[in-house]
């Protein structure tokens, strides 16, 4: 339960209460979930999930219910909020009614969910880093909220490369087992299936993905504009290729793991792979 309040300021206004809670779970993405219920009013109350919180900084990403909107999904840094998305106006909140909110964190994706249905569905220019979760309120009144639950997913790596051997024993011999080692879901394109169209597809699982790798050794097309649009949403990218590939004038100032198609460049492509996505996994735990 959260108690409200208000305190007098300067020049006549008032300090509303404000609490936050932060638990011991760890969290990078998967279902935050819990019934949020706002006693007697909602004219100045908010009640919002804490995605992730950063200790040292005070610096916290949030999506629930009032604040900017019906819901919304923003961020507490350098003193000032910053609203990545919202929908709906706050006055559509009843008192006195208990509100199941479930907020959804897949990659880049934050969807909002009220009472079974999505209310907000946002796009972030980031990947949310692994962090610990709360809940943050706010308001002159109490708001109570039961049954807080995390449920944790594992990260997915979103893999680019051309459909044909020697890619495809790349993917199912060296990048699967390292990436599921490090418990990560490896997933190519060619394993999503039912209606719709592949570059929407495709475009779905680069946002859901915390982290891309793209074999760019083919000069393909698709490649490249898959990873363009990773670029474009600030994806931590790894890029491979097979020796003697000569890399395009754009991507040649990146970082390359280079391999050899031999028995002896498996081990090495599979230790390169590993030391980049444990370097980025330590990136998520401290940013």
């Amino acid at each position: 339960m959260f108690k409200g309040g208000a305190t007098p300021a300067e020049g006549g206004r008032l300090l509303y209460n404000v609490g936050s809670y932060i638990c011991d779970q760890t969290f990078g993405g998967g279902v935050v979930s819990g019934e949020v219920e706002f006693v007697s009013s909602v004219e100045t109350e908010a009640c919002e999930f804490i995605l992730y919180f950063h200790p040292l900084t005070q610096a916290f990403t949030t999506a629930g219910l009032g604040g900017a909107g019906l819901c919304s999904i923003r961020t507490w840094a350098g003193g000032q909020w910053i609203t990545h998305a919202t929908a709906g106006d706050r006055t559509q909140l009843t008192p006195n009614r208990p509100y199941s909110l479930c907020v959804s964190v897949r990659g880049s994706r934050v969807t909002v969910t009220i009472d079974g249905v999505d209310a907000l569905v946002a796009t972030l220019q980031f990947s949310l880093p692994r962090g610990q979760t709360g809940i943050w309120c706010m308001g002159r009144n109490d708001i109570r909220i039961r049954n807080y639950q995390v449920s944790r997913e594992r990260a997915k790596a979103f893999v680019v490369m051309q459909f044909t051997l020697p890619y495809n024993e790349l993917y199912s011999d060296v990048i699967i087992p390292v990436c599921d080692d490090l418990g990560l879901i490896a997933v190519r394109a060619d394993e999503t299936y039912g209606p719709g169209l592949i570059i929407a597809d495709i475009a779905r699982e680069i946002i859901e993905a915390k982290v891309i790798i793209a074999d760019i050794t083919p000069a393909n097309p698709n490649v490249y504009y898959e990873v363009g649009y990773a670029h474009a949403l600030n994806k931590p990218t790894i890029l491979i290729a097979e020796k003697p590939t000569q890399l395009p004038f754009d991507v040649s100032p990146f970082r390359v793991l280079f391999y050899e198609n031999t028995i002896g460049g498996k081990s090495k492509v599979e230790a390169g792979l590993r030391k980049h996505l444990e370097a980025i996994q330590t990136q998520w735990s401290t940013t």
